[in-house]
């Protein structure tokens, strides 16, 4: 039967090539891919077809999609239906999509659970994390614990580690911690130890196979039986895919590629490497120590893309983003791409500044105005979404999913919204709050809160004016002009920053706001959270200051500054505190209050570690309260 069915395909074959040198006169190679590609749907359909059915039998569409609300109570996340129609009410913190098994992870009073497609808690909200569902599989944590949840979420028994990986090929790497030194091994996927938690150090399972590290100076990868496939004795091995991995002989390298029988295929030449993706790898051999221009090679050591990019990324199905500096910093420079793909062929010109992965033939590309769809080839796909802003397209359950400026939002093919989150939402029945978007470049943005509902014109204008000036970050050598960023449209700037705002409090005229931020230099180990706190009078506009909170005949900065150097002094939670750091409070204090507490903070840096964040220091009313102007109007407004 099967030369009978290869005969037939045969025949098909010279049918098709007859037709063609009669009717087309295209390049003879296309022909023969779609012969090629007809051969191989027609030997191998019915296989197919079993695959498909059984997949489909397992997968469940859930057409609900998490969606954004603004409220005074912060962001809220509810679902909607493709109509855009609100299926489960606004009240999570954080909403993610539903999976095959007709679930979705949800966040509310600070804990993670898991919803059904009613809304209905599968899981209560009570973890600290739940990692998105990978191989039918979900990761919690749990009081610094891990665990995992199975399909229909529940706990896998007795399995709890100090770390646990996301599954890959049926396997999760596992982790228990003694002292300062971690113990590595795998689980299954019910939750079994298919290896002894002994190892210094394991991988993901990819291929197959797990790579693991025994002992300095000793690498093996192990089965999905747990066997030893074989041993390498080398200074570093690791990022094993498509039967190759990176190797050093000496430590800090330079790095190769050897194959699973520890044969060394790739010399060590490279000063960077890494693991295969599409049969390239993306490596370096830059002579400079600071400044790394990238390149592409193949499983021969082959160059397909020479060692001239400042950055290269994997975008799946094939393909490449190729990054070339752009702007004035020369040692961490911003890229501009183009895509190539893994033969070498370069598909387009250097014009995205974003570039996402590729899935089913689709991937999504920004420019410093706009983001769109790109096709196999690169190309921008004319028949879908064009969108404002920079950020991801995606096409989900017949519908396209933006995210765009941190903003997300949903629309129909023909570019017309489904859902957009609201950019104005009520204080109360006689104030509200508008979302005013501010982004005069591509890697600086700021949602400003402004006032609307304030009785006197010149008041509102007032407080949005000081409102939008407190809102601006602006850095070091920034030029201003008119109390703004002097930042130009296509501008290279050697940072980024993100600001936005959230209420802590409201009542009766009263508002207290923070006008968050976070600014990013590039090459930097870390970026800078910024806080401003705003306490307003929306009768008069006044913007209350630390000082109005006292009695102005009482030494109230000394018992505060006796209070904090207490806390460093004595709270163990303070330790971190740099020396002789705190110098007292200033007359520009940052801080805010609630009904029973002041708070005074400090930003990253100014007296501690970066690592702590912002620290801060809750003051009860009560400790304070022979200093406290109770008859002022700053505290009578809010803790009246």
């Amino acid at each position: 039967m099967e030369v009978l069915r290869l005969i037939r395909i045969f025949f098909v074959k010279i049918f098709i090539l007859n037709i063609y040198n009669i009717v087309s006169n295209k390049k003879y190679k296309n022909i023969i891919y779609i012969i090629n590609e007809f051969s191989r749907g027609y030997m191998n359909r019915g296989k197919n077809n079993k695959q498909s059915k059984k997949k489909n039998t397992k997968k469940r569409e859930v057409d609900l999609f998490p969606a954004l609300k603004n409220t005074v109570d912060g962001d809220r996340y509810g679902y909607i239906n493709k109509d855009g129609e609100v299926i489960i009410p606004f009240k999570f913190t954080r909403a993610y999509d539903f999976n095959e098994f007709g679930l979705a992870i949800i966040k509310e009073n600070n804990k993670f659970g898991i919803i059904d497609i009613k809304g209905n808690y599968n899981v209560n909200p009570q973890f600290d994390n739940i990692n998105p569902y990978k191989e039918g599989r979900a990761i919690y944590t749990e009081k610094s614990k891990m665990g995992v949840l199975d399909e229909k979420g529940n706990k896998l028994r007795d399995v709890v580690y100090d770390y646990i990986g996301n599954y890959n090929d049926g396997y999760a790497v596992v982790a228990k911690m003694n002292g300062k030194s971690s113990k590595y091994g795998y689980i299954d996927l019910d939750g079994k130890e298919i290896t002894e938690v002994k190892y210094m150090h394991a991988n993901d399972f990819n291929d197959g196979f797990g790579l693991i590290k025994i002992k300095d100076r000793e690498f093996a990868l192990i089965d999905t039986q747990a066997n030893i496939s074989n041993t390498y004795n080398f200074e570093y091995v690791g990022s094993y895919g498509e039967d190759l991995m990176v190797f050093s002989i000496l430590l800090g390298g330079p790095y190769g590629y050897i194959n699973r029988d520890g044969e060394i295929v790739i010399s060590p030449i490279y000063c960077d490497a890494k693991g295969f993706n599409d049969g390239v790898a993306v490596v370096s051999r830059s002579n400079n120590n600071i400044i790394c221009t990238h390149g592409v090679i193949d499983k021969l050591g082959r160059q397909i893309y020479g060692e001239i990019y400042s950055d290269i990324k994997h975008l799946g199905e094939g393909k490449i983003a190729l990054g070339l500096p752009i702007g004035d910093n020369s040692i961490f420079p911003r890229s501009i791409y183009a895509i190539g793909d893994s033969l070498g062929t370069l598909l387009t010109k250097f014009i995205y500044l974003n570039i996402g992965m590729y899935i089913n033939g689709l991937s999504y590309g920004s420019d410093d105005k706009k983001t769109f769809f790109l096709d196999r080839y690169g190309r921008i796909v004319k028949n879908l979404p064009m969108v404002d802003g920079s950020g991801e397209l995606r096409a989900k359950g017949g519908i396209i999913h933006a995210n765009i400026d941190y903003s997300p939002y949903y629309l129909d093919k023909n570019n017309k919204f489904i859902y957009q989150p609201n950019k104005e939402f009520p204080l109360d029945k006689k104030y509200s709050l508008i979302i005013d978007k501010y982004k005069p470049n591509i890697n600086y943005l700021i949602y400003i809160p402004q006032v609307k509902g304030i009785h006197d014109e010149n008041v509102e204008k007032e407080v949005n004016s000081k409102l939008r000036k407190i809102s601006f970050y602006i850095p070091a050598k920034e030029e201003v002009i008119d109390n703004e960023p002097n930042i130009i449209e296509d501008q290279v700037l050697s940072y980024n920053y993100y600001g936005n705002f959230q209420i802590l409090f409201y009542k009766d005229n009263s508002l207290i706001i923070d006008l968050l931020g976070y600014y990013y230099s590039l090459g930097a180990v870390n970026g800078t959270p910024i806080r401003k706190t705003c306490a307003i009078d929306l009768l008069t506009g006044r913007f209350y200051k630390l000082k109005d909170l006292f009695k102005s005949d009482t030494n109230w900065r000394a018992i505060l500054n006796k209070i904090i150097s207490g806390f460093i002094e004595n709270d163990p939670s303070y330790e971190y505190v740099f020396p002789g750091s705190f110098k007292g409070i200033s007359e520009s204090q940052d801080f805010y209050i609630d009904k029973d507490n002041l708070y005074i903070y400090y930003p990253p840096y100014k007296i501690g570690p970066y690592s702590a964040g912002v620290i801060t220091f809750k003051i009860p009313f009560t400790q304070i309260e022979d200093y406290l102007n109770s008859q002022g109007d700053f505290y009578k407004k809010f803790n009246g």
